[in-house]
């Protein structure tokens, strides 16, 4: 496992890739994505707030590349924001709740469950190939801006089931993802919250031969044989989120997740030859909150 110290220490947030400029927005790859999947999570674990904004910062190991069996870590600004029941920002994804409908039950605990829905965006930041050697001849994969909604249902205690589908509108990687996860609380107090999450993607075929493909000039110069993945199940992937508050405002966020990449993409020979179905990622984050 090779580490590098430093080399995608880009804001995650779309404010913060306009802070830091044109040249280090180019730099946002793969890393994104399970990233702000991973603290989108851990967030939703904490108890709720009527508006929060949450700051952060933390080593994140993950591979080179989605298929790399190769490592770094990279320090990662972390943004989060809340505001009510309406407006979620976490790093690169933004969701708006257009309906929320609430069935209250009565328990000793109160409350009640959630069937929500509204429009996302999010941010793609693609791919270089010079994020790993494995990579050279590939060329790039162009940054998209994915558009899509989301549905989810939240029980009283806390289990939640979401669906999530995005399409790109700018010809990045021009294809499609539907996600779908389930989390599970198993600790959560005002201080400590621990949950686990299960998650499967499915791909569209522009969107594999993207990330997976070999085109036959990709191929003449990479010397990987030519491959055209076609749409299907891409990964399931399963983790663990904790939090632990350790002053009013501060908190430590940590994250572990394993990825299996499942069919057209795990027999791709960026993956197959190259790389490795097994994908791992671990993040910790020291973060403040407003």
């Amino acid at each position: 496992m090779k580490r590098t110290l430093m080399k995608h220490a880009a804001p995650l947030a779309l404010t913060t890739a306009l802070l830091a400029g044109p040249a280090q927005a180019q730099k946002f790859d793969s890393i994104t994505d399970g990233l702000t999947d991973a603290l989108q999570t851990a967030i939703d674990l904490l108890p709720p707030d009527v508006t929060n904004v949450r700051l952060g910062l933390g080593p994140v190991i993950a591979p080179d590349y989605e298929g790399s069996d190769d490592y770094n870590i990279d320090p990662v600004p972390a943004v989060s924001l809340r505001y009510g029941n309406f407006l979620e920002v976490d790093n690169n994804e933004v969701k708006v709740t257009a309906f929320n409908r609430l069935f209250n039950t009565s328990t000793n605990m109160g409350g009640g469950s959630s069937l929500r829905a509204g429009p996302l965006i999010r941010l793609d930041f693609g791919r270089d190939e010079t994020d790993s050697p494995d990579l050279r001849g590939m060329g790039d994969v162009d940054m998209a801006l994915e558009l899509g909604a989301f549905v989810s249902y939240q029980w009283q205690g806390g289990t939640r089931v979401r669906l999530r589908a995005r399409h790109d509108v700018i010809k990045g990687h021009g294809g499609m993802l539907a996600i779908a996860d389930v989390i599970q609380p198993f600790i959560r107090s005002a201080r400590f919250t621990l949950g686990g999450i299960v998650q499967a993607t499915w791909a569209s075929g522009p969107y594999m031969r993207s990330y997976f493909g070999v085109t036959a000039a990709q191929a003449a110069a990479s010397g990987y044989p030519v491959y055209r993945p076609t749409s299907g199940l891409k990964d399931i992937n399963a983790g663990l989120n904790a939090s632990y508050r350790i002053a009013d405002r501060w908190s430590v966020v940590t994250n572990v997740n394993y990825k299996r990449l499942m069919g057209d993409a795990a027999d791709s020979p960026i993956v197959r030859i190259a790389g490795s179905p097994n994908q791992m990622n671990y993040s910790a984050f020291v973060v403040y909150s407003f």
